[in-house]
């Protein structure tokens, strides 16, 4: 008897199977059996496995097949093929012994052409998966490529754009139906020597930059491509740079700032040391000059020198290291002032506009540094009107949330005052936008212009937190935006101030290296009032304060001498004598010495060159 649970598994199973007794006698047999012979009237069980309709052959393979099953006590398998018909037909059989001397016969028909059709069936299956597979993950790349932050297009060899992601069409619009050309250079035919096509010719991978027609710049990728019928496509990533060239421009800006910085150190106090005999040295000659023949050359020689001292002066401004004293200042009452003035001066067919907005006008700055700002810019909106127009001043206040909002790429987050200086006049061309806050930059060397104005513009803004930006039209005038950071406003006490006493003699003590500048600071000091002794060097100047046993009311000193330096021999004195009055006279002040002759003691600073008026009332200010 077999088991109920085998039965069950035999109804079921797509194979024959039948089971016989140690004589060979039929005991079970499931469907399948049953529809491998011709339709019977009599029951299986209880026939003789010879009995039944198949060819002798297989009867006698099968009977063998049964014999070995039973002796060797293991399963048996064979197959048996059909030879005596045209049709095709194999038998495999497999014979498993049971206990109580029963077989377990599994009969398999195989037919070549049915392996050849289940084959062929098998591999359409397989194809149609692949197919879905492939379809799935080509919608799962185009999904993604989709999403991406950077424009993802694809290219024929016609130029016609094979498809475009939705950065694509952001930037430059539906694609369908155009040329590559006219997508991204609005071109109405192809560019020359596009890099694209190397792709095409080659089959490697190229990388380019590209600028469109509004000014954005991408990092393209190139890479061979193939569309779903194995057409040559090439693959083009557009990653847009234009932040990162502009932060780059800066830093271009920054490190030519550097170097003048350095160019400026190291010319400055010879420059400015030649320049102060000269100064003083044509002021004395024409004060003391009765010709009149002569005093035409020599104020014409005087307003050169001033001329090359003032733009000392803006170099070393531009590339100024030290630190410069910020405090809480209100933008609109110090606009108010300079323009008040401002508008005393401007021609009569250029009219002035303000408009004060803000309701927070205090940043973080130097008065004169926010002075300078806005005086150049009004001074340069005044020089692209000749012919007469509108200066616009306005002042107002932005905040910004998010990058998103922001009127400019890279402008910091949070509350800023807005200064704006507009024109009506000439205009910049815009292959100039990007060089006119270089240095020594002009478009106006016929009329003097040195190209320091906006340069020292753009530094002065830069330096506190903030970023200027232009935007302007030929022939239709011009528009500067200055963005700084709001401070909070500083709460001042008023205290009594004590009135200095007035004092015009004194005794002083002049050191300097150079004997031209030297003479002449001697002669305009004397000339003052003043009794002046000298020394050419800071050990001599170091002799001279100690062997007179400190009677010098004040000592002015060069900074850059041979040996030791004017803040050198400063801080000899100074630690014998807290007392001592030491001014510092130089044409460059380096990084940090305004903080060491600040702790040391020392008075102050007077500037290289300076005219002898200068000189003179500070000199007084310092010995009151």
């Amino acid at each position: 008897m077999i088991s109920a649970s085998f039965q069950l598994y035999a109804e079921h199973s797509p194979c024959a199977l039948v089971t016989l007794d140690k004589s060979d006698v039929i005991t079970y047999a499931n469907r399948a059996f049953n529809d491998m012979l011709p339709r019977l009237t009599t029951p299986l069980a209880g026939n003789n496995l010879s009995d039944l309709p198949f060819p002798d052959s297989f009867l006698l393979a099968l009977a063998e097949g049964v014999v070995t099953a039973r002796k060797n006590a293991e399963e048996h398998q064979f197959t048996w093929n059909n030879t005596a018909t045209t049709k095709h037909c194999s038998l495999c059989c497999r014979l498993v012994p049971l206990e109580k001397d029963l077989i377990i016969a599994e009969i398999r028909e195989i037919h070549e052409t049915s392996e050849f059709e289940d084959a062929l069936r098998a591999e359409q299956v397989l194809r149609r998966q692949s197919d879905m597979l492939r379809e799935r993950g080509r919608k799962l790349f185009f999904n993604i490529i989709n999403e991406l932050p950077i424009f993802v297009y694809m290219q024929r060899r016609d130029y016609t754009v094979a498809y475009a992601n939705k950065k694509t069409i952001t930037f430059y619009g539906e694609t369908k139906g155009r040329r590559c050309y006219e997508v991204f250079g609005g071109r109405a035919d192809p560019c020359p020597h596009c890099p694209t096509f190397r792709v095409f010719d080659t089959g490697k991978p190229v990388d380019w930059q590209f600028t469109d027609a509004a000014g954005r710049t991408f990092h393209i990728y190139d890479f061979p491509f193939e569309d779903e019928n194995g057409e040559p496509l090439v693959m083009e990533l557009g990653v847009d740079i234009t932040e990162l060239k502009r932060v780059e421009r800066e830093l271009f800006q920054a490190q030519k700032m550097r170097a003048i910085g350095v160019l400026a150190g190291g010319i400055a106090h010879d420059l400015n040391n030649n320049l102060v005999p000269i100064i003083f040295n044509i002021d004395y000659a024409l004060d003391k000059s009765t010709h009149t023949e002569i005093n035409a050359p020599l104020a014409e020689a005087l307003q050169a020198a001033y001329k090359a001292a003032d733009l000392v002066e803006q170099v070393l401004e531009y590339s100024r290291q030290q630190d410069i004293t910020r405090s809480p200042l209100h933008l609109t009452p110090l606009a108010q002032e300079n323009l008040g003035l401002l508008q005393a001066s401007l021609p009569k067919h250029i009219s002035l506009e303000v408009d004060y907005l803000a309701t927070h006008d205090c940043v973080l700055a130097n008065p004169s540094q926010i002075q300078q700002i806005l005086l150049n810019l009004c001074r340069n909106a005044v020089q692209a009107m000749p012919d007469g127009g509108t200066l616009s001043i306005s002042i107002s206040n932005l905040y910004l949330d998010s990058q998103k909002d922001a009127p400019h790429p890279g402008l910091a987050l949070g509350d800023h005052v807005v200064m704006k200086v507009s024109d009506t006049g000439c205009g910049i061309e815009p292959n100039a936008i990007g060089c006119i806050f270089e240095p020594f930059y002009t478009s106006k060397k016929k009329s003097g212009g040195t190209g320091m104005g906006l340069a020292i513009v753009h530094a002065i803004t830069s330096c506190n937190g903030g970023s200027i930006h232009v935007d302007s039209t030929p022939g239709s005038g011009t528009v500067f935006t200055v963005y700084l950071p709001c401070s909070t406003p500083e709460v001042k006490t008023i205290s009594r101030e004590d009135n200095p006493a007035s004092r015009t003699t004194g005794r002083l003590l002049l050191v300097d290296d150079d004997s031209g500048a030297l003479q002449a600071m001697k002669r305009v000091l004397r000339d003052a009032g003043y009794e002046v002794f000298t020394a050419d060097n800071g050990a001599e100047g170091l002799k001279e304060f100690f062997r007179a046993k400190g009677k010098y009311d004040m000592i002015l000193t060069d900074q850059s001498m041979p040996g030791m330096t004017g803040m050198g021999m400063a801080t000899r004195i100074l630690e014998h004598e807290t007392d001592a009055r030491i001014v510092i006279c130089t044409g460059h002040v380096e990084p940090n010495l305004e903080a060491q002759a600040r702790d040391a003691g020392v008075a102050g600073f007077i500037m290289k060159p300076m005219t002898p008026r200068v000189l003179v009332e500070n000199v007084r200010k310092y010995c009151a």
